[in-house]
């Protein structure tokens, strides 16, 4: 049994901790959100319906960060890409010796940008930074405390940075194998990251759709993402294979991504018929406004980073860099910079050199 600290209240840090809780881990979850501690508190259980069922009963619920990491073992950030260096600048005074981190999901380069907040504040802990590709679960909030989980993934890759800490991180967050599978490098969970292949160009290209008046009710994946959408996903997917391969690495196409991690069909399917036959969209429905996460963080936390890799390695990236143009155009001031090369701290370095930093 290890004690767990779960930052982030919402969709995926609920189910992560009532998931963990039910095996028989010690859990503790952590929001800033005071209405919804007060709310999980009331009964410290969070239940789970459909792909996954039962209650998990947690240790407690906390607003204060200090008291869900004093004594974890493991500590999991499950929250948007957006909020990830304000709570690594609220984790990182807390850390001790021994402790792992997981950023699930990291979007992309989040376990670089983590080290770099740690070289920043002169954190000398020794301590294991890992990093997953994408959350476990398809998943949504009935209410606080009670979730509903389309579908568990069949597997998630992580990786720890540098890489020759991948065996702790293993041994740290064991008892989620088999979903979570071990890979070479951040650099790999980096760049399979499918969220920001699926969610950022879709809903800008349905912006007649998300911002029609009256607003129109579809699903996002199976009505929203159409065949010649689907070809435009497929364009970024060679992007950012071709970034993968001059990194030293294969990466999986969209394609066999989804039918390692859903079942849905073979290679012998197109993209669209793969995402018609996903059980795990079953209901999901389309954002009200583009100002979501979708863009708010695919763009700037996950293409962003892909096109800074591909600069690094002279890989060009046309269509990943026209929809980050199109996420500035359409959303103005409030998409950020992003995950750029300067807030990395690996702007002028070559490939080789970050290669010696990811590898160790």
């Amino acid at each position: 049994m290890k004690t767990w600290a779960i930052i982030g209240g919402g969709n995926g840090g609920q189910t992560f901790a009532a998931h963990l809780a039910i095996q028989g881990e010690r859990v503790r979850l952590f929001s800033k959100s005071q209405e919804k501690i007060d709310e999980i508190s009331k009964t410290n259980a969070i239940t789970l319906h459909h792909g996954l069922e039962g209650v998990g009963h947690i240790e407690f619920a906390t607003t204060d960060i200090k008291r869900a990491m004093d004594g974890a073992d493991n500590i999991v950030v499950v929250l948007p890409s957006t909020w990830h260096e304000m709570t690594a600048r609220m984790i990182i005074p807390h850390l001790v010796d021994g402790q792992s981190i997981l950023l699930l999901p990291e979007a992309s380069c989040g376990a670089i940008a983590f080290r770099q907040y740690m070289k920043e504040m002169g954190c000398k802990a020794n301590v294991v930074v890992g990093a997953g590709a994408t959350l476990p679960y398809a998943t949504r909030l009935n209410k606080e405390g009670d979730v509903h989980v389309f579908q568990m993934k069949n597997e998630v890759e992580i990786a720890a940075l540098p890489a020759t800490d991948n065996e702790k991180l293993k041994a740290a967050f064991a008892i989620a194998e088999p979903v979570f599978v071990l890979v070479q490098s951040t650099l790999k969970t980096s760049i399979d990251n499918i969220n920001a292949m699926m969610h950022g160009a879709p809903s800008l290209l349905n912006v007649a759709r998300i911002e029609a008046k009256p607003p129109q009710d579809y699903e996002y994946y199976r009505e929203g993402i159409t065949p010649t959408i689907c070809e435009v996903l497929e364009q970024m997917d060679k992007e950012r294979i071709a970034v993968a391969k001059a990194f030293g690495f294969e990466q999986r196409t969209l394609r066999q991504e989804y039918i390692d991690m859903y079942s849905c069909g073979t290679l012998e399917n197109s993209l669209y018929e793969l995402l018609q036959n996903c059980n795990a969209y079953d209901g999901l429905k389309a954002q009200k406004t583009l100002k979501t996460r979708y863009i708010l963080e695919d763009v700037p936390f996950s293409l962003v980073p892909i096109s800074a890799l591909g600069q690094m390695v002279n890989v060009p990236t046309p269509v990943i860099d026209t929809i980050i143009k199109l996420g500035k155009i359409m959303i103005g001031d409030e998409l950020t910079e992003g995950r750029t090369a300067k807030h990395l701290g690996i702007d002028g370095m070559t490939a080789d050199e970050l290669k010696k930093m990811i590898y160790g």
